[in-house]
């Protein structure tokens, strides 16, 4: 029994291998060749004239600053835990597991990431929060207590608004306090 597989090949790469085994054609010939297949194949496809001129939304910005009663360390491991921040320990342990796709999922663990610590005075953590919007918590040392600087960013206003980050707000305190786990 005789199993044919069959190839599908697309009009320009015919074209092109046409062209190849009967001119046996130089690099910049080829090159040539390839950009007018390009070119045509670009001018057969339909083009969305409302694409063409459209800017990305603007980001806007909302923030606060707590002062909560939990030194830096703790507090920065609860704020970490609770809201699902990766470090760059973890990314790079998650790259170097050596499973078949580790590469992929540290991949994926740093998009949108972003982690800077000085462990005793000074945390950074952030990463996407729902779909689009952005998290951004910063703890930094005052004294015996910590000050965490939360910023919300997003490209929808309504985001941005008190009704949407009321509830994130009154929840960051009690989190790295121990309050709500």
């Amino acid at each position: 029994m005789t199993i044919v597989k069959q190839l599908r090949f697309t009009p320009a790469i015919l074209v092109i291998a046409m062209l190849l085994g009967v001119t046996g054609c130089s690099n910049n010939d080829l090159n040539a060749i390839t950009h007018q297949v390009s070119t045509l194949s670009s001018s057969l496809m339909p083009s969305n004239a409302s694409n063409d001129n459209v800017k990305s939304p603007e980001w806007g910005e909302v923030s606060k600053t707590l002062t909560v009663h939990a030194d830096i360390d703790t507090a920065a491991v609860r704020l970490k835990r609770y809201y699902r921040f990766t470090s760059t320990d973890e990314i790079t342990a998650a790259g170097n597991s050596g499973k078949g796709n580790s590469g992929w999922v540290a991949s994926a663990m740093a998009e949108g990431t972003d982690w800077s610590a000085q462990p005793g005075s000074y945390y950074r953590m952030s990463r996407i929060w729902g779909k689009a919007d952005h998290l951004t918590l910063e703890v930094s040392r005052e004294g015996s207590h910590s000050q965490v600087i939360a910023t919300y960013r997003s490209t929808d206003p309504a985001h941005l608004k008190e009704a949407w980050t009321k509830k994130l707000w009154a929840q960051i305190g009690p989190v790295a306090e121990g309050k709500i786990r």
